[in-house]
């Protein structure tokens, strides 16, 4: 994707590092956010082909609900709808892309469910095979790690993670599947972030009660979209 920079890579622990991005031209980074949710090229990795059709038509539903409703090629600013959709799918990408981690696509083009899941928003595996859960959050006047944080606790609390396992366990490792039912596991917080330095950002999250609550995980990743 083209429509964004990656401006700010911070490690706060060995564990848990920060990640800010700057979308280039949101009318671009509109355009490439829904190609690339578009991109069904991961589909070719499955063998059987019921279960190619069977992704393929959860996919097309999703894609064209968003394509109707959320992102149309005229955009040229974010809206509520379409924000945490540019959170997730730019967190996604960056983190595919920069740390090289599992590229799995958006849960909701690999959910039953067509548009509004409940659970986790993204997911991924690092390169020492640990599922990483990934919740993004948007709000238009400030910044949303707070809401984020504040997600991912609560579903982690009620074992949305464990429930969504079975959307997306066909394109993780069989270690990774094994290491979760040990508990070893990690989460992305992604969230729009607005006019402050990435110094402050940090200073004002480490502080926040659930990201401590989280902290002990085997990998956290913080993810700040300038929108």
């Amino acid at each position: 994707m083209k429509g964004y920079d990656i401006i700010d890579i911070v490690k706060i622990e060995e564990h848990i590092t920060f990640i800010r991005i700057n979308p280039t031209d949101i009318k671009l980074t509109l355009k490439e956010v829904f190609q690339s949710l578009s991109d069904l090229s991961w589909l070719s990795q499955f063998d059987g082909s019921y279960i190619m059709e069977s992704f393929n038509e959860r996919a097309n539903n999703t894609i064209q609900y968003i394509s109707d409703n959320i992102i149309k090629s005229t955009d040229d600013s974010v809206t509520r709808s379409s924000g945490e959709y540019i959170v997730s799918e730019l967190a996604r990408k960056s983190i595919v892309d920069k740390l090289k981690y599992l590229d799995i696509p958006l849960a909701e083009l690999i959910k039953k469910q067509k548009i509004g899941n409940p659970g986790f928003d993204f997911y991924s595996e690092n390169k020492t095979n640990i599922l990483l859960f990934g919740e993004a959050k948007y709000l238009k006047d400030k910044n949303a790690y707070g809401k984020a944080f504040e997600q991912i606790v609560k579903f982690e609390k009620n074992k949305s993670d464990l429930e969504d396992l079975i959307d997306f366990d066909r394109f993780c490792s069989e270690d990774s599947l094994k290491k979760f039912h040990k508990s070893e596991k990690g989460f992305i917080a992604a969230f729009s972030s607005k006019n402050i330095t990435s110094d402050k950002l940090i200073k004002n999250m480490i502080k926040n009660s659930n990201f401590i609550n989280i902290k002990k995980f085997n990998e956290i990743i913080c993810i700040a979209v300038n929108i």
